[in-house]
């Protein structure tokens, strides 16, 4: 039976867990969202499912393997679990060291599966993504056939990949793996819709839009304050450049918080805004976030006015985010 993911989407509306791998430290640095209280992150959980949000990302990395069991323990409390639709990603390993490195073998995918399946207490992923492959990864020799295998023995349903950056995710949709692409889209950074989502190919691709709140910089909080970020989130180590254009460029949405919902929720509603999205997934913390977030997939998109004022707004992003010609 061919997977179809519109089929199986209660909502369009997903629920993002990388903030359930807790600080997440690589190499003395975070690389996560800080502390995570476990009883909080699956009543969470809970509090999705009863709301009709039955997409839930996850990595096999985010806290290695602390999401994915949070996530299994959740779906096992809750009776409808079942029928929640989950992805999850392989491929960042971390050495005896503590020294991290990536491998999309054969054999790594194999054990990889079978770790995750284990901490998710399921039999089945229904989408198991490669986790932020190089950009000039060569996918000419990149066998699709074990995965194709993984989906015969029952073990995943669909495959794909979650890209490093759009212009990585172009290079697997011309290369034809998978079909399913998790890719970066939020109103500040609308690269995907020239990069990926007008061109033919897409049609053959499911679209998974990550980041829909810029990394939490689409937040009321800042078009007064500037943010300071616990040294235990990732944010508090992002370039001064980065993180200076974000906040300015967010303050120039300003008029997004007079929409119903405010800033969050308009920034959601603008990812569910374009058809070639298949579900979008904000990190949801806690209860209230989850409430607050479903407030967008009421709504649905945003006008055509509004979506015009955000490009005018906010016309591009920074050159050094760009390949080098």
């Amino acid at each position: 039976m061919t997977f179809s993911l519109e089929q199986m989407l209660t909502s369009r509306l997903g629920f993002g867990t990388w903030q359930f791998g807790g600080p997440n430290v690589v190499h003395g640095k975070p690389t996560g969202w800080g502390t995570v209280d476990e009883g909080e992150a699956i009543r969470a959980i809970q509090t999705a499912l009863e709301q009709g949000i039955n997409f839930i990302d996850t990595a096999d990395s985010y806290g290695q393997g602390q999401a994915e069991r949070i996530l299994g323990t959740a779906l096992t409390q809750f009776a409808p679990g079942q029928q929640a639709i989950i992805c999850t990603k392989f491929g960042n390993r971390m050495a005896t060291d503590g020294a991290p490195f990536q491998d999309f073998g054969t054999t790594w995918l194999a054990q990889a599966v079978e770790n995750s399946l284990r901490r998710l207490k399921r039999d089945t992923i229904d989408v198991l993504l490669l986790h932020s492959p190089p950009d000039l990864f060569d996918w000419s020799t990149y066998d699709p056939a074990p995965f194709d295998q993984l989906v015969q023995a029952g073990k995943i349903r669909a495959y794909g990949v979650s890209s490093k950056s759009v212009y990585g995710a172009r290079r697997v949709l011309e290369a034809g793996f998978g079909s399913v692409l998790e890719v970066l889209y939020n109103a500040l950074d609308r690269r995907a819709e020239d990069v990926l989502f007008s061109v033919a190919e897409a049609d053959r691709y499911r679209f998974i839009a990550r980041v829909p709140l810029a990394s939490g910089f689409l937040n009321p909080r800042y078009l007064t304050e500037d943010p300071v970020f616990p040294d235990d989130q990732y944010r508090h180590y992002l370039p001064e450049r980065d993180t200076n254009w974000l906040l300015r460029s967010m303050r120039q949405l300003a008029f997004l918080n007079d929409l119903p919902g405010g800033m969050a929720t308009s920034a959601i509603r603008f990812c569910l805004s374009h058809k070639a999205v298949s579900v979008v997934i904000p990190g949801m913390r806690h209860e209230r976030q989850v409430q607050a977030n479903w407030v967008a997939a009421q709504a649905g998109p945003l006008p055509p006015d509004v979506l015009s004022r955000i490009r005018e707004a906010v016309p591009d992003v920074p050159d050094h985010w760009k390949p080098k010609a």
